[in-house]
């Protein structure tokens, strides 16, 4: 039996239908270089959405490989329960610690994205009980938000068509509206329009009780709810109103971190501060499995003095190998200045698109190399194609037969970007070419 027959034969994929799974062969990466893959048959492409948005650092680093190898020669694992840990976990909590805005200072392990939301949302909710808020445990989402498929993570992602299966989910997360400018309220030309989304958390946090709420979670940039940018001013009326009513403000920056979206934090794109952090992708660049909560020290204080216990972990919190390749992952990073190549080739990507002007994008958003593209049958009228399958998976299928592989949002026509900061000019060029050539061509079926 070859790869593809026992692929097919024992390992279950993610989010797949799975008749239409078996339909078709799996397609198998086997290596990595810069931001190309190749497939088993050879064959080469040019992976614009970045593994799923995290190989920050490009593919191919052997340098984490080694310093990895070394580590685990030396020590492959120890945990950091109770008063117990390892030189690579201390070592990486100092230099997040260094890298966050404001007091965030306090570093708690996770494995990936989703443990580090649901490890933030019980820290928020111990936060509250340690102010004398025992009824503070709602957690306020965005409608479109995306903070991962385990059950509390899947409670606070918005997208109500991806979670309609898996019911009952974990009671206490509530969602507003997005500050989604294309489709929202309040459009790109409403001056107000940061003030007016924000609200509209200040609203909900009344009409709960403030005493009821523990903290506001959300991404600074939508990522797969469709690269949604807010207005400027959003996050820092979103800062007064969580102070307002000490409610904490989480910032998701899963996807956003380490460079992709032209700084280490997408947050200080805002000129804001949240009292929470939750990382990884970018974290390793997907070198090994591994996530972070960084905390404000007020959080840590406030529970410290309350004398509450932090029943909470995991076995493979701060597992000393995935550290080092973190800490590997990090000065790469630093050292080839990747934010600001994100900030420069995602502005290179944009203005050459821009020149097309291809009448099937009505929006053209993002920051660095965090881009979106809306389509629709008309860009004056914002009318969507409808139709299966959605215009966005029949635009991502062939540009996978052109060599080129790009995000989708599930449920919104419209292409998510997330290549490797390391990405060339050259490669902005062909996929500034292959992308404006196949969404003519794949709109121009359905018009």
């Amino acid at each position: 039996m070859n790869l593809h027959d026992l692929d097919k034969q024992h390992l279950i994929h993610a989010e797949v239908h799975f008749r239409d799974f078996y339909a078709r062969q799996p397609v198998i990466i086997v290596r990595g270089e810069g931001s190309t893959v190749y497939d088993t048959e050879g064959v080469p492409y040019l992976d614009a959405q970045g593994g799923l948005g995290l190989v920050n650092i490009g593919y191919g680093r052997k340098e984490i490989g080694e310093l990895a190898a070394r580590q685990m020669e030396k020590l492959m694992y120890y945990h950091t329960y109770f008063h117990f840990s390892n030189e690579p976990a201390v070592r990486l909590a100092a230099k997040l610690a260094e890298t966050a805005p404001g007091d965030l200072n306090k570093v708690f392990f996770t494995l990936g994205g989703a443990e580090s939301v649901e490890s933030a949302a019980k820290l928020a909710r111990l936060y509250q009980r340690a102010k004398g808020r025992p009824q503070g445990d709602k957690i306020i989402c965005l409608e479109l938000g995306y903070h991962g498929n385990t059950f509390g993570a899947l409670s606070a992602t918005g997208m109500a068509k991806h979670k309609e299966l898996f019911g009952p989910l974990v009671p206490g997360f509530i969602h507003i509206p997005a500050p989604d400018r294309f489709e929202g309220t309040w459009g790109y030309d409403e001056p107000e329009a940061g003030a007016r989304y924000a609200a509209l958390l200040e609203e909900r946090i009344l009409a709960e009780g403030p005493e009821s709420v523990a903290a506001f979670l959300a991404e600074p940039i939508l990522g797969v709810g469709g690269t949604i940018n807010p207005p400027d001013d959003y996050w820092r009326h979103v800062r007064t109103i969580c102070d307002k009513y000490d409610i904490l403000w989480i910032a998701d920056e899963v996807m956003t971190g380490f460079g992709r979206t032209g700084a280490t934090w997408a947050v200080t794109h805002f000129g804001a501060t949240p009292d929470v952090i939750c990382s990884a992708k970018g974290l390793t660049s997907g070198y090994l499995p591994l996530g972070a909560v960084i905390s404000s020290d007020r959080i840590v204080a406030a529970i410290t003095e309350a004398d509450l216990p932090f029943t909470h972990g995991f076995t493979y919190a701060g597992h000393p190998v995935s550290c080092e390749a973190a800490l590997a992952n990090i000065a790469i990073y630093e050292r080839e200045g990747l934010a600001e190549r994100s900030a420069a080739i995602g502005a290179r990507f944009m203005e050459q698109f821009r020149e097309r002007n291809n009448p099937y994008v009505a929006d053209l958003r993002g920051k660095g190399l965090m881009i979106g593209l809306e389509l629709a049958r008309d860009r004056e009228s914002k009318q969507r194609f409808g139709g299966e399958p959605a215009i966005g998976f029949a635009i991502e299928a062939a540009c996978f037969r052109e060599g080129v592989i790009i995000g989708v949002a599930p449920y919104r026509d419209t292409i998510n970007l997330t290549p490797p900061l390391v990405l060339t000019e050259a490669e902005v060029d062909r996929l500034v070419d292959v992308l404006d050539r196949v969404i003519r061509s794949e709109c121009e079926k359905r018009i």
